[in-house]
């Protein structure tokens, strides 16, 4: 397949969605960009084509499949996910998993050439039984009490049952682990960011992150060639946590799990809708991907796991002199 002629992106409200549209449209020659979204943002008007679509309407994979035919689209990413997970279980269900129903049935009725969709590292889980590197064939465990994991693993075996019954889409699924970046910013992020960590006790994760930019980079490539299966988007190397908040120069505040769990249960459900263990349990146990696979199809990525933490501790540093 050559270059494409129209891309469909959703999630225009999102980091990804804006900055993958950003570089679609700085490509001399490059793809017709149609957003699919609630609203367009006003940096994208008059740059893009654009149709309202609520992906949680019952009836959106009928209109999203006239749209696509009529507008002549070849390519699909779908970015319509939550960056952190809310309080409102409901509708975050209904917008991730029912919502990409909806637009795999649509893929289907416009017969897509290809179709490229975000995921997820955590959807392997955090667990003591994990090997040290994940590979994209593991079983994806999740986390029981982390609903917008759960919401895409039941996206990915929706995918796994669709793909093979519709050869003629291509279908790429990349699961990227944290992203850390000098703009980038999430509910992980957020955490990062405090001058005093609380950490569990007596545990000492490695982590593994990606640069915003390698993450756009793969993005971008598996929008406009061909690139299909399931890949980890994952820098180069690991750390400990201990490491990565020395370096950046913050304090930590262990505690054991019993009581990191009851000091945040109430501010967790409030913020995220999850109780603590959805989050900390990825601060406590392994959970590191793979990226072979992904390197390999894509090119080496540019930054490395520490690098990556240190653009994005450089920058807020820069943003206090300011």
């Amino acid at each position: 397949m050559g270059e494409p002629a129209c891309i469909a992106v959703t999630g225009l409200d999102t980091f990804l969605g804006q900055r993958l549209v950003e570089r679609l449209l700085a490509r001399p020659g490059g793809p017709r960009v149609l957003g699919i979204d609630l609203q367009r943002p006003l940096r994208f008007a008059g740059r893009i084509d654009f149709q309202r679509v609520d992906l949680t309407n019952p009836t959106a994979d009928g209109q999203l499949a006239r749209i696509l035919l009529d507008q002549g689209v070849e390519v699909f990413v779908h970015l319509a996910f939550r960056r952190s997970p809310t309080p409102d279980l409901e509708y975050d269900h209904e917008l991730e998993t029912i919502g990409s129903l909806h637009v795999l049935n649509a893929c289907a009725a416009a017969k897509l050439r290809r179709l490229v969709v975000s995921s997820s590292t955590m959807l392997y889980g955090a667990r003591p039984d994990n090997p040290n590197f994940l590979c994209e064939t593991h079983r994806l465990a999740g986390h029981p009490d982390a609903h917008c994991v759960q919401n895409r693993i039941e996206v990915e075996n929706l995918l796994a049952r669709w793909t093979p019954r519709h050869p003629d889409t291509e279908v790429t699924v990349l699961r990227r682990c944290w992203v850390m970046g000098p703009t980038y910013t999430d509910h992980v992020v957020r955490y990062f960011e405090r001058p005093v960590v609380p950490t569990m006790m007596g545990y000492d994760p490695l982590l593994q992150f990606v640069h915003e930019e390698d993450m756009l980079d793969v993005f971008e490539q598996a929008a406009r060639a061909s690139h299909p299966g399931v890949f980890n988007v994952v820098g180069r190397g690991v750390l400990p946590l201990s490491m990565l908040l020395a370096l950046a120069g913050k304090r930590r505040l262990p505690l054991p799990a019993p009581l990191l769990y009851r000091l945040s249960n109430y501010p967790s459900q409030g913020q995220t809708g999850d109780p603590p263990a959805g989050f900390y349990d990825y601060l406590r146990y392994l959970w590191v991907a793979d990226g072979e696979q992904t390197w390999a199809e894509f090119g080496e990525p540019i930054y490395s796991t520490k690098e990556a933490w240190i653009s994005l501790v450089a920058a807020r540093r820069l943003e206090r002199y300011r």
